[in-house]
């Protein structure tokens, strides 16, 4: 497999799963602000929302709802809204159309070609579940194409290998966002009811919420909400579940290049590094640690890179 290929279909997989992220936590972070312990912090929520996305904005003065949506969703200029991470997913795909099958570039186009023609003058609030959930049905879609229509060889596992490494590092800024969040809601931990409600918002950003009151029915506490949401290994969007899958990916790579040893020894290390943090009830520790890990992340990628993309 030529390393161009490879690097096209690696960041397919990263594509695609930054822009599900990206417009869940849209819809999530926009409901909270019609319920009442967010109905006076709007323009908190939507500089949330502009944060996560990574576009710049204002932190003073009033906000526009439209300017918001613009460069969150529809601005092909800003490489972090979700149309322009759409297009980077198709052009990827195009570039390679020989090494992926028929039905899983038609998925991908067609969600290109959904974003295309949608009309942003006519985009108001009131759009935003049925857009978040036609993203969500198009990303299922492509993601079942990629699950039942390639071999399960080098091509899948390299579309998995980025699918994980964006999830992991998604994860970790809505676990950076929501802390920050309530930190600042919070009224330095007075405001009780705005603290619980952003836990459920970050739970609900992560696909999480019904399976944390399943692991603990009617005890709602952020140190087992971070655990899960880091170590356990059965929730598929955990910091643990993310990471056996890199490493997974990364063994059934037929291509071995020099340095490969050394790559998955590196990759051992920083996991049980990553595993071995067990201070959870201190915010302020888990706020260090995910930074941490980002940054663990990060050099995971570049290890990726260079052994396989350069």
């Amino acid at each position: 497999m030529l390393s161009r290929v490879a690097d096209s279909l690696y960041w397919i997989g990263r594509n695609l799963e930054r822009a599900e992220h990206c417009s869940r936590f849209l819809k999530v972070q926009y409901f909270s602000t019609l319920d009442t312990p967010m109905i006076r912090n709007k323009d908190f929520t939507l500089r949330s929302i502009m944060f996560m996305a990574g576009t710049n904005f204002q932190s003073q003065g009033g906000i526009m709802e439209q300017e918001i949506w613009k460069n969150v969703i529809f601005d092909i200029n800003n490489p972090n809204s979700i149309f322009s991470v759409i297009k980077n997913a198709r052009e990827n795909a195009r570039s390679i159309r020989n090494s992926i099958s028929t039905e899983l570039w038609e998925s991908i186009n067609k969600l290109y070609l959904y974003c295309s023609n949608y009309e942003e003058q006519k985009f108001s609030a009131g759009k935003i579940y049925d857009f978040t959930e036609d993203m969500r049905t198009h990303i299922a879609m492509i993601k079942s194409t990629i699950q039942n229509t390639i071999l399960h060889d080098d091509c899948y596992h390299f579309i998995k290998l980025g699918l994980f490494v964006e999830r992991s590092i998604q994860v970790l800024r809505i676990v950076r966002g929501k802390i920050s969040d309530w930190s600042i809601l919070s009224e330095n931990g007075m405001n009780k009811a705005l603290i619980s409600y952003q836990w459920t918002i970050l739970l609900k950003s992560i696909e999480g919420f019904d399976i944390y009151n399943k692991l603990h029915p009617g005890k709602k506490s952020i140190e087992n909400i971070f655990r899960m949401i880091f170590m356990n290994d059965l929730f598929p969007r955990s910091m643990a579940y993310s990471l056996n899958n890199i490493r997974m990916g990364l063994r059934k790579i037929s291509v071995r290049p020099q340095g490969y040893d050394a790559m998955i020894e590196s990759f051992d290390k920083k996991t049980l590094s990553m595993q071995s943090f067990d201070d959870f009830d201190d915010e302020d520790k888990v706020l260090e640690y995910v930074h941490q890990v980002i940054e663990r992340i990060s050099k995971i990628h570049n290890d990726i890179a260079n052994m396989y993309f350069n």
